[in-house]
């Protein structure tokens, strides 16, 4: 890469509006290239002070050039007008203070450069990289706070000491201390979201009785009291269900989940849903009862031990051990002919790690059972059982995990 001189002055034509487009593409590049580098631009560009510096600069620039044309014009009058010398001696001392302050703004600026080398330096140091051997990553599960908000846009930060939350008499945790104040009048009107971070699991015991247990990095949002005649909810990420039988009129009152590219619709039932956003296929797998599972365009009825997995191309059904797909609910890795892709995106929601190498490898799959609470190095051993080697990386105080083999 250039020097960080360079890189300055690019950076100040392109604030100040005169880069080329072949020097636009230059800075583009480096930025493209090193990924640290752009997120401390990103993040110095957010300075208003060092944004202010160059538009007073510029706007200072402009000034001069109307003075100066002034300034002839002025000469030009003094030529035919000789009297008008006392006014041009005003002009002139108005002309130094002027000068004086570009003077200040000029080494303002040049200040705020000379920063920016200075800084680039010391960030880029404080982020070098260093490897890790596997077997000395001592990362436990990545510790955050469930967060709860309610259709009033009120957030909540909901105790990591507690099971989870439902409805008694107001919301409350399931040991029935007190969540939020809220008359059951507010309660009917309201809707609420519950947000679960990497690490993290939660469980809600709907209005109706029915229960859900939320995996890491899911969004789950909820009327606080059902209507008579539906239950609805919305999920991203992850959620094991236990839906309550509700009637009405002796008629069953269908639960409907919906997810970015699934609706699934039971009666009364267990089943698991997998629907993260940055997954192409979304999975329902039952456990107990039936689901009507639909994309918009077909649809299909899953009997237990059945799985839908719903793709651009369809939806497709087949035969599986349903258990399987509930271990983290008892708090498990559990790896029975699971692909790569899988195994990353699961570890990468439990620790606070970054994974670089994604890519799915059809040939490989993984077996094998290990507790949640357990250090990363011992999960990642494990999976080295199968032939799969990793390399840690830490960058400042972040991690990132990659596939070498």
């Amino acid at each position: 890469m250039s020097t960080s001189s360079e890189l300055a002055l690019l950076l100040k034509k392109y604030i100040d509006g005169s880069i080329l487009p072949a020097e636009q593409q230059q800075l583009e590049k480096y930025l493209a290239d090193d990924v640290l580098l752009k997120e401390y631009v990103e993040h110095l560009l957010q300075d208003d002070a060092l944004i202010a510096d160059y538009e007073d600069w510029l706007a200072s620039r402009r000034l001069m050039d109307e003075e100066l044309l002034e300034s002839i014009k002025n000469q030009t009058l003094k030529r035919i007008q000789p009297s008008s010398m006392s006014a041009d001696n005003e002009q002139s001392h108005s002309s130094k203070q002027y000068y004086t302050r570009l003077l200040r703004i000029v080494a303002s600026t040049a200040a705020a450069i000379a920063l920016f080398v200075g800084l680039w330096f010391v960030y880029q140091q404080s982020f070098s990289e260093s490897s890790i051997p596997v077997s000395q990553v001592n990362l436990a599960p990545a510790i955050n706070k469930t967060t709860l908000t309610l259709s009033t846009g009120e957030k909540i930060e909901l105790r990591n000491d507690k099971q989870g939350i439902m409805l008694n008499e107001g919301l409350s945790y399931t040991d029935g201390s007190s969540v939020a104040n809220l008359e059951e009048s507010e309660l009917r009107k309201l809707k609420a979201t519950i947000h679960v971070p990497k690490g993290s699991t939660y469980r809600v015991v709907l209005a109706d009785g029915s229960r859900v247990v939320l995996n890491a990095m899911s969004t789950f949002t909820y009327p606080l009291v059902f209507g008579q005649n539906a239950r609805e909810v919305t999920l991203s990420g992850e959620g094991y269900f236990e839906i309550a039988k509700k009637m009405q009129a002796g008629k069953r009152v269908p639960f409907i989940v919906h997810t970015a590219h699934q609706q699934v619709t039971v009666t009364g039932t267990q089943f698991n849903i997998r629907a993260y956003s940055d997954e192409a296929n979304t999975i329902s797998t039952l456990l107990e009862g039936g689901i009507t599972v639909s994309n918009g365009k077909q649809q299909v009825h899953l009997l237990p031990n059945e799985q839908a997995s719903t793709s651009p191309s369809g939806i497709e059904k087949q035969a599986v051990d349903a258990s399987t797909y509930i271990a983290w609910t008892k708090d498990k890795f559990l790896f029975h002919e699971t692909e790569l892709a899988e195994v990353l995106a699961d570890i990468g929601r439990w620790y606070d790690i970054k994974i670089q190498d994604q890519r799915n490898r059809d040939d490989m799959h993984f077996y094998g059972e290990i507790a949640r609470n357990k250090k990363l190095s011992e999960v990642l051993l494990l999976l080295e059982k199968s032939g799969v080697k990793f390399q840690i990386k830490k960058q400042g105080v972040q991690h990132f995990l990659y596939v070498i083999k």
